[in-house]
């Protein structure tokens, strides 16, 4: 362990900054001093952590990995200064918050609107991930808790918090006029026949469908990026959309596109407030998690 953590923070710094000049100015100190700290800690790691040029400074290899645990180590730290002033009585702080954008338009974006009115002074984050990178934002301590769905599969489910707060339904839509809408029964076998469009493979929705549909399944005709443009595609007749049912409510009421009537519907799924066990929550993240259980009122049922 370096004895000086200083040359953690000069070496963090200038590997942001990409510039010796720009880290001294950034941490209000000398040219010399910067380039003595990052000697030193090179020095005391017997490794090279940047490649030197007349246009600045880069990371080695050795010295991205470092970085990599460097910036998550101070993110921790300035959680923990936040803490201690919430504690002492100042009014201020920053909740961070990671929900894909489905989570965030069909449960959050209410609450936040709601703790912004109650708490105007509190700086307010949003990381718009899916669920498998919000779960790699709170590992990292980007984010104090995130809102996830199903189904997600993370080494251990018991360093997070995990609090059910909503079923969702995932359906398939077509354009009203298309012959496929007027079929009635749809199996498994024959909507997997039908020019499927789907979010891509690295979110949670993605995951579920494709595990409904089974293994004979291969792959959609389009990949998106977005349920947005799910419903976007739907509606144009371009193919069968895979969609959360929220998404297309308003499409299916005005006639735009109908649901696929399947044999075996998709079972329902479920949002979870998620963080992680081991880290205090600030004192917002506190306030908007009781916000959200005192105004839900999920069940199981």
């Amino acid at each position: 362990m370096i004895d000086d953590i200083n040359r953690y923070k000069t070496f963090a710094t200038a590997a942001e900054c990409k510039s010796v000049s720009e880290t001294a100015k950034k941490l209000f100190v000398s040219q010399p001093s910067v380039s003595a700290d990052l000697a030193a800690l090179e020095s005391e790691l017997n490794v090279r952590l940047f490649f030197r040029s007349n246009r600045g400074i880069t990371l080695t290899e050795e010295g991205r990995v470092l970085y990599e645990y460097i910036k998550n180590a101070f993110s921790f730290i300035e959680k923990g200064e936040e803490k201690l002033r919430e504690i002492s009585g100042l009014k201020s702080g920053t909740l961070r918050i990671g929900a894909s954008d489905m989570t965030l338009k069909f449960f959050l974006l209410d609450y936040i609107t709601e703790f912004r009115e109650m708490h105007p002074e509190v700086k307010l984050t949003v990381t718009n991930n899916p669920t498998p990178k919000t779960f790699d934002a709170l590992r990292g301590g980007e984010i104090d808790f995130g809102v996830v769905s199903e189904p997600f599969s993370i080494a251990n489910q018991e360093e997070f918090v995990l609090i059910p707060v909503k079923k969702i339904n995932d359906i398939f839509i077509v354009k009203s006029d298309s012959p496929v809408a007027k079929e009635k029964s749809i199996t498994r076998e024959r909507l997997s026949e039908l020019p499927l469009i789907m979010l891509e493979r690295h979110t949670s929705t993605r995951s579920y469908v494709s595990s409904y549909l089974g293994t004979e399944f291969n792959s959609p005709i389009i990949e998106l990026a977005t349920s947005d443009l799910l419903l976007d595609f739907a509606e144009r007749g371009i193919g069968v959309s895979s969609i959360v049912e929220n998404f297309a409510l308003e499409s299916l009421k005005n006639g735009k596109t109908v649901r696929l009537d399947l044999r075996e519907a998709i079972p329902p799924r479920r949002f979870f407030l998620a963080y992680l066990r081991r880290i205090p929550l600030s004192v917002a993240a506190e306030r908007m998690i009781s916000l959200i259980e005192e105004k839900n009122n999920y069940t199981e049922d």
